[in-house]
């Protein structure tokens, strides 16, 4: 077997920049007094003009970045934005800039936040951060459950089918969009018929577990080998989100209109089967006490969402394909939380350290599914 320990190189100076901050730096919680100043020294270099910061309040919510609502005004308007900014270290440790690319480069084909302003640069903001438009919406119902970063969300009967054709077809529509044309620096460009892509991505989690691991796990061992072994060539290269699902999207609860999909720090080039298995996943959905019948991500069920995701992309669904992935996503999700999100708790760089660790017990139960997936095969 084949194995790759290649990077792309904006993954590795990042996992560098954060192994190096290891034992040298701690999380201290921003004081909105400085992070205002900050801001508006960062602002000035980059606004011709008359502009003026205001209102600067921290935000709920998200379980890897600080973030912050402020108003800005500038070019004749007044504008609510919010600031975007990275701990040191966090479950998903990622190129700030990556998300900043395909923001730009999906602007007016799916409803995405504007990117003003981003900065890779520590020395700007404190940490790498990016200022984006603020979008209003809900993540979930008024009388839904609360959940810790937006997993498990429902929508129940009367929101699930409106949301549930939106939801599909801004995944199929972000699956075809051509982003060939685009410069997307921080990005290396896979090859379609090869498995660069997913090369990648397995040498980035294994690169998260042997920095962030405080000791062996066999089954993380023998999934790692046979995602490995297994691993899939790509026909069509795509955007791909790696976080899309339930409680990662606005939406109004009145006109139920998904009005932004959020969260894309873990978007890369590659399968779109990637973004479908993690839809499909046991984790994110729900079944209906009623019917018994379990609707992906609360929204719909496993083959209506394939047929319509097919109809509207033009893009075929290969179920071996999703098989691999889901055991993948189940993976990268057990690296995050049983080895990131505990590092980085007990070296106190992270903001939600309290999160982190109950979150580590999701990792088990992420791990133990993954190795049965693979028995089944």
């Amino acid at each position: 077997m084949s194995r790759s320990t290649t990077l792309e190189p904006s993954v590795e100076r990042t996992l560098d920049r954060k192994r190096a901050r290891r034992g040298v730096v701690q999380h201290e919680a921003p004081v909105v007094s400085v992070i205002e100043e900050r801001l508006r020294t960062f602002l000035a270099a980059r606004i011709n003009g008359e502009h003026a910061v205001s209102d600067l309040r921290r935000m709920a919510g998200g379980a890897s970045k600080e973030q912050f609502t402020f108003t800005l005004e500038w070019e004749g308007r007044r504008e609510k934005l919010v600031l975007r900014m990275d701990p040191p270290a966090s479950l998903v440790e990622t190129p700030r800039l990556r998300e900043v690319e395909v923001l730009g480069a999906l602007q007016g084909t799916l409803p995405t936040p504007v990117v003003h302003f981003a900065t890779d640069d520590p020395d700007d903001l404190g940490a790498p951060a990016m200022v984006c438009s603020f979008i209003d919406g809900v993540v979930a119902p008024a009388d839904a459950p609360k959940t810790a970063s937006g997993l498990g969300t429902t929508y129940g009967p009367a929101l699930r089918p409106r949301l549930a054709e939106q939801f599909v077809d801004h995944l199929a529509a972000l699956h075809r969009f051509d982003w060939s044309g685009h410069e997307l620096p921080s990005f290396q460009r896979p090859r379609p018929g090869t498995t660069d892509a997913i090369d990648w991505r397995l040498a980035h989690f294994d690169r998260m577990w042997a920095d962030d691991a405080f000791e062996a796990h066999p089954t993380i061992a023998l999934v790692r080998e046979w995602l490995w072994e297994h691993r899939p060539e790509v026909d069509h290269v795509s955007i791909v989100h790696g976080d899309y699902r339930n409680g990662n999207f606005l939406f109004d609860e009145g006109d139920a209109r998904i009005t932004a999909i959020l969260d894309w720090e873990l978007t890369c080039l590659g399968d779109r089967h990637h973004d479908l298995a993690y839809v499909v996943m046991k984790d994110w959905g729900q079944v209906d006490p009623e019917t018994g019948t379990f609707y992906c991500c609360a929204l719909m069920p496993r083959e209506e969402l394939f047929a319509r995701y097919e109809a509207a992309s033009g893009l075929t669904v290969d179920p071996a394909r999703i098989d691999y992935y889901v055991v993948l996503n189940l993976y990268w999700a057990a690296v995050c939380t049983i080895a990131c999100g505990v590092r980085a708790a007990a070296e106190r760089m992270t903001h939600l350290d309290v999160l982190q660790n109950i979150v580590s017990g999701l990792g088990v139960a992420f791990i133990h599914e993954a190795a049965s997936l693979i028995e089944e095969r």
